[in-house]
């Protein structure tokens, strides 16, 4: 009897024990998933970029892309994974300190440009100058610049890089040349009105009245006389320009002809019809939304710009100002290249 009684106590336990068991492997498989999840999102916050997963684990579209970048200060081209490649753009062309938003529109602005120019213009490596393509840094130099806040600035960066991974903003199915500029003068430029050429029905004109309050939004740039016909002349031998200043300097400029936006489309200085473009590069000027006044009891030129860049795309203030009144990066980015899609 006593036999029986511990045989079926025994068979008791075990039917109750057995659920446990169960449920103890389902409680341990929810940790580990669990645990493996918050590693991945901790080492996507704070890992750099190019200690991820090597490309060839990766699908198209999830950051493992690698880009040949022309490094400007070695003449080396470097084989960077697409993700490294966007946080240095993201450090060189924008402030950590820009809106989540507004770094996202950059960072789909960016990859987009990088595809176009890649696949569209079919360049073999892109260049990290700013003024040739979009300028990039390295971690390094990252490092350099941002000092200790060097952590909390990679996270943010890694953190909008990876919130629009893969995303291109297309016109008609094809990456867009997605042109941007600092700060425009209140008002965005056409892509033919300043380069010329191919009118890109995604880069026109559009209202960014948020510009008109960056705090470096206007500036004036004193000349003498002397420095002004130098800048001239150079031009002049470089460009085969012929400029007839011999007369007093009160003369040398006439009244711009500005375009729709406002943006100087052609001034006459001392006979020789420029482009407003063109002016901006011969005395290095902001932007080419500018006036230029002599004074001539001082004898001096103050030539007073408004805005920063080409004007052409995307404004990055006018973005992160979009971005602090409640616009998320896909409105940013709808808001200036119209009509297109972002896929």
């Amino acid at each position: 009897m006593k036999q029986q009684f511990f045989f079926g106590l025994i068979i008791l336990l075990l039917l109750l024990l057995m659920p446990l068991f169960g449920l103890g492997g389902q409680l341990a498989q929810a940790f580990n998933a669990l645990a493996q999840d918050t590693a991945e999102q901790g080492q996507l916050q704070t890992a750099p970029a190019n200690e991820l997963s090597p490309p060839s684990e990766k699908k198209a579209g999830s950051g493992g892309e690698v880009i040949s970048v022309m490094r400007g200060g070695s003449g080396q081209i470097e084989e960077l994974q697409m993700d490294e490649y966007l946080l240095g753009v993201l450090a060189a062309e924008m402030s950590a300190n820009s809106h989540e938003e507004a770094l996202k529109a950059q960072a789909v602005a960016s990859f987009t440009y990088a595809r176009y120019r890649t696949e569209i213009a079919g360049i073999e490596a892109i260049s990290d100058s700013g003024t040739v393509e979009q300028e990039y840094i390295s971690r390094e130099e990252r490092q350099r610049r941002w000092g200790g806040s060097f952590d909390l600035n990679e996270a943010k960066l890694q953190s909008a890089v990876a919130a629009v991974r893969g995303e291109t903003v297309t016109y008609a199915g094809e990456p867009i040349l997605a042109a941007f500029h600092a700060v425009s003068h209140g008002k965005t430029e056409s892509a033919a009105n300043y380069w010329g050429g191919t009118d890109h029905p995604y880069l026109q004109g559009i209202e960014s009245p948020g510009d008109r309050l960056a705090p470096d939004y206007a500036k004036t740039v004193s000349f003498t006389p002397e420095e002004m016909k130098g800048a001239l002349q150079a031009a002049a031998k470089e460009k085969n320009y012929t400029f007839a200043l011999d007369d007093g300097p009160v003369s040398w400029f006439e009244k711009p002809t500005r375009g729709e936006s406002g943006m100087v489309r052609e001034i006459a200085v001392g006979g020789q019809a420029l482009t407003g473009r063109a002016l901006r590069e011969i005395l290095d000027l902001r932007s080419a939304d500018f006036t230029v006044d002599y004074d001539e009891k001082d004898a001096m030129f103050a030539v007073t710009t408004r805005g920063y860049g080409h004007s052409v795309g995307m404004s990055q203030y006018g973005a992160d100002f979009m971005a602090r009144q409640g616009s998320g990066y896909k409105e940013i980015l709808g808001h200036y290249y119209q009509g297109c899609e972002i896929k």
